[in-house]
């Protein structure tokens, strides 16, 4: 059964990112089409700008997000290391246990934490900024009509 489960949310996520990919596409293709950095009063210049705005802070945090895990990613490597160098100095015939380990793996844990974060984080303001620019998309689509 929670195979199952996990397989339909799978299904659902990747659903959502190829219409979240979409979403995207057509947001820039709608900016591409004309100006809109020109600063024009009309209606449909206006929703071209927020449109534009709004698919460029989804791109500025895909980039922030993965340059996140990226540093959180390397904290974990430099952690594990000195776990390994310490596992690996202590005789054989000692106690494999050492404070040090405790502390490291507790800042491990705490990476993790970070991370699921850092995740949550992402994906809510993700989901925001689509429902912006699909209302947008929206909004302009029937302004062209």
């Amino acid at each position: 059964m929670e195979i199952f489960l996990s397989t339909i949310h799978l299904e659902y996520m990747k659903m959502r990112r190829r219409f979240g990919k979409s979403l995207e596409d057509r947001a820039n293709e709608l900016a591409a089409e004309s100006s809109a950095y020109k600063w024009d009063t009309n209606i449909a210049s206006i929703l071209r700008r927020e449109i534009v705005l709004t698919a460029e802070q989804l791109e500025q945090i895909k980039f922030l997000t993965k340059d996140q895990m990226r540093r959180l990613l390397r904290q974990e490597c430099d952690i594990n290391t000195a776990i390994k160098s310490y596992q690996l100095s202590i005789p054989w015939y000692t106690s494999s246990h050492f404070p040090e380990e405790q502390e490291l793996r507790k800042r491990l844990f705490d990476i993790e934490k970070e991370r699921r974060k850092l995740t949550t984080q992402y994906h809510d303001k993700r989901r925001t900024l689509e429902d912006r620019l699909l209302s947008l998309i929206n909004k302009h689509e029937q302004l062209d009509i």
